[in-house]
Order: structure tokens, then sequence, then C-alpha cells
């Protein structure tokens, strides 16, 4: 998550984060960690009744290209643990793999330039 905030941080000053709410009791932690490191980074938090991270995401990305609609492109920057042994990546780190698709696919079927940016974060053994 670090090396993802400063990356995105590279990129632009205009960063905000985005955290998908499945367990509202661990929200205030979130933001509390959040605040003590990134103060100067907006954290946007979404609930999910539904327990599905993709959804509100999308919505989150959709409202805010109907509001900021510039011409310029949006980048997400995608935080994704890589395991330590390949056989683990079938079993965990699902979500990145589920949210870069939903990424890809709504960006044609609504005409929003969106740029994708995996980074890795690797797991010890």
């Amino acid at each position: 998550m670090i090396n993802a905030v400063a990356f995105a941080r590279s990129l632009t000053s205009n960063v905000t984060a985005v955290y998908v709410e499945l367990d509202p009791g661990a929200t205030e932690k979130i933001r509390e960690v959040w605040e003590r490191w990134w103060p100067d980074v907006p954290l946007i938090v979404m609930s999910s009744p539904y327990r599905s991270i993709v959804g509100p995401l999308l919505d989150f990305l959709d409202e805010t290209d109907r509001l900021y609609n510039d011409g310029q492109q949006t980048t997400i920057v995608l935080p994704e643990f890589v395991p330590a042994r390949w056989w683990q990546g079938l079993l965990h780190n699902q979500t990145a793999w589920l949210i870069k698709g939903a990424l890809l696919y709504r960006r044609r079927q609504h005409g929003f330039q969106r740029v994708i940016i995996d980074v890795p974060y690797h797991l010890k053994k």
C-alpha cells in the first residue's frame, strides 16, 4: 500500500484513495492509520452492504467521471499482493484481477479513458 500511494503521488498531486468498507467495525481503524500516514491524501470510504468491492468502486469512478469530466485520463493505481509461491496466487488476490477486468470492460462500455497500473507488493516466504 505504501508503495502504491508513493507511486500515485509521484504521478500527480491530485490523489484520492478509495476504501470499500466490507466490515464497518474496521473502518475507524483504517481512517486513523490513513490520517497518520497520509494526512494530505483524501480517503473516500464506500459502503458495501453486499460485500462487493467491485460494484462500489465502479460507482465511485463513474460518479467522479461525471462530476469532473475535464478530458483528462483517470489513472487507477492498484496495489496488489504477490504471494511467495505461484500456486498461492490461485487462492489469494483474486480481488485485484476482478477489479482490473471490471475496469477494462467498464472503460469500453462508457467511453471514459482510464489507465490501470499495478503496484506489486511481494510477500515473503
